[in-house]
């Protein structure tokens, strides 16, 4: 839309034609009812109070999210809806618009052409904002888009972070289609300020939302930036293509990896300071078409061991997991996909485990919390110290219990199994769908299925499944296609309680906030053991047998009690 100064006493009569056209709008889309809308109208002119905004009320009262009000507005004035994540925003031009001004109109500068600008507006329809953008601006036309509210706070925020201290992004800039600066060139791009100020910022952001991961990625159109929050992974800006060198080396130089080679892969690991907080990163690289990406794996260095209740396994399943990890031998594997919060669960059944009367040794790759009172061994397989190598010494060592962070290898499950033989307690990771398939894996990878039948006592499985945010979910009904993709009906919603998140600043508009874990806990019985190398149907009927409760089983328990959304369920397990 071109806003071009027009009569503001005219647009300010039309302000009450457009909330009530706006509200058939979401009636239209079904967002409410004809009978609702009046009320919400009516709540806008109480004596006394304050006129809201009509798509704020509704938010309010949790019959309207943020992203549906957007495009409602956008249908209604034929504007156009935009992610704010993959905009590319000059911090100049973001500023023409006062940090004051911009925090109370609630509108992003995204472009200065001439004497036109392009602007981001949670409330396209707020005339006195379009003012003062002419005013600050010194711009004729005025093109507006729609972005949430949630987008544009967030997104304001960020800019006044990174442009703090007189840092300027643009300052770092390069052409495109220039040669790549020189290693001394870019030790000196590096080293500036605006690039220390500009990196220590985007770690910052990452730590203060909670992520587990930070992707830097060099994108044809500029530097992407991403976090991993409650496993999903979110957008969160776009910075100029000229910012990818300095940033990505300035990176590597925080982890130790060599700036002058970008033609193969590295690994490396810093450790940063936020708000008072050690935060260690795991960092790695990846040559890629536009340059080399950055994942950053964070996580707090003097994070605490959740106690093993705490991780959500059902009574019955806490009750046997409790009881195996008390006994003085057998192998506990934890088994899931990366990022199902195996290693939790085994530093959380490595605390229950721990007295002064034992002894334990653990092997890791890499240690990522450190536990007072055990020996942690950190395994290097490129000088040689492997799992299976590392195993061996450690056996040599008197061990009570043992943690193995992963089994990678026929050699290293064997040794683990025969040192859960020959009287050690042995806790590590494999990676399985659900409980009944790691037995089946161990026999695939070449160990013998008498060996796994005397040795292993107990499979864990486990996923991660979002909660619904506390600050704005409330009960809601599960669509009937994502009941079907369950294999549910209607009627399995007898006495259940969901509840979806809306979504709100607390969690970015994603609704959720936080995960817990759901699980599927198998005791390796006689009757388990017997169908060893029977093939994965035999093992399937003798877990039935048990009465295992799979892990879609549990997840949707979890689910009935408004702990977890079915749709969190349908995406993280399968039938």
């Amino acid at each position: 839309m071109t806003a071009v100064a027009p009569d503001r006493p005219a647009l300010r009569r039309r302000d009450s034609a457009l909330r009530r056209r706006l509200g058939e709008v979401l009636v239209a889309r079904g967002h409410l009812t004809p009978e609702r809308l009046d009320e919400a109208l009516a709540e806008q002119v109480e004596d006394g109070s304050p006129r809201r905004r009509l798509g704020r009320i509704l938010i309010d009262e949790g019959l309207l999210d943020e992203h549906s009000l957007a495009v409602a507005l956008g249908d209604l004035l034929g504007l156009p809806v935009v992610d704010l994540s993959r905009e590319t925003v000059e911090p100049d031009v973001a500023r023409l618009l006062p940090r004051a001004v911009a925090e109370r109109t609630q509108i992003v500068v995204l472009a200065l052409v001439g004497r036109a600008v392009r602007v981001a507006a949670a409330d396209p329809t707020n005339v006195v904002a379009l003012d003062d953008v002419r005013l600050h601006t010194g711009a004729h036309h005025v093109d507006v888009v729609v972005a949430t509210e949630s987008q544009v706070r967030d997104h304001l925020r960020r800019l006044w972070t990174l442009t703090d201290e007189s840092l300027d992004i643009t300052a770092m800039s390069d052409e495109s289609d220039e040669p790549p600066l020189d290693e001394r060139a870019l030790r000196s791009a590096v080293d500036d300020a605006p690039t220390v100020r500009l990196v220590s910022a985007m770690l910052a952001e990452a730590v203060r939302e909670g992520a587990s991961d930070l992707h830097v990625e060099p994108q044809r159109d500029g530097l992407r930036i991403r976090h991993r929050v409650d496993g999903v992974l979110r957008d969160v800006m776009l910075l100029p293509k000229g910012t990818s060198a300095a940033v990505v080396s300035r990176l590597k130089i925080l982890s130790g990896l060599d700036i002058a080679e970008r033609r193969i892969p590295q690994d490396g690991r810093a450790r940063i300071a936020v708000d008072g907080t050690a935060v260690d990163a795991r960092v790695s690289t990846l040559p890629g078409l536009h340059g080399e990406k950055v994942v950053l794996r964070l996580f707090a260095a003097d994070s605490a061991v959740q106690p093993l209740a705490t991780l959500g396994l059902a009574t019955a399943q806490l009750d046997i997991v409790e009881r195996l990890l008390a006994a003085p031998q057998g192998l506990v594997l934890i088994t899931g996909p990366t990022g199902s919060g195996k290693t939790r669960t085994l530093y959380a059944a490595l605390a229950r485990v721990l007295t002064a009367e034992v002894n334990v040794v653990t092997l890791e790759d890499p240690i990522e919390l450190q536990l007072p009172g055990i020996t942690q061994v950190a395994v290097h397989p490129r000088s040689g110290m492997t799992f299976a190598r590392g195993l061996r010494a450690v056996l040599r060592q008197d061990p009570d219990v043992v943690m193995v962070g992963e089994v990678r290898d026929s050699e290293t499950a064997e040794l683990a199994l025969q040192a859960a033989l020959t009287g050690h307690l042995v806790l590590t990771t494999l990676h399985t769908n659900d409980a009944p398939g790691a037995l089946t894996r161990l026999v695939d990878m070449g160990v013998e299925p008498y060996l796994v039948a005397s040795s292993l006592s107990l499979v864990v499985a486990q996923r991660l499944v979002r909660k619904p945010c506390p600050a704005c979910s409330g009960p809601y009904e599960p669509p009937d296609a994502v009941l079907a993709g369950l294999g549910l009906g209607q009627e399995a919603l007898a006495g259940a309680t969901p509840r979806r998140g809306d979504g709100c600043p607390a969690c970015a508009g994603s609704g959720y906030r936080g995960r817990r874990g759901v699980f599927e806990v198998l005791e390796v019985t006689p009757v388990v053991r017997h169908a060893i190398g029977g093939g994965e149907e035999a093992l399937a009927a003798a877990a039935a047998a048990t009465g295992l409760q799979r892990l879609r089983e549990h997840a949707l328990a979890v689910a009935a009690r408004g702990e977890t959304t079915y749709e969190e369920v349908l995406r993280a397990t399968r039938g």
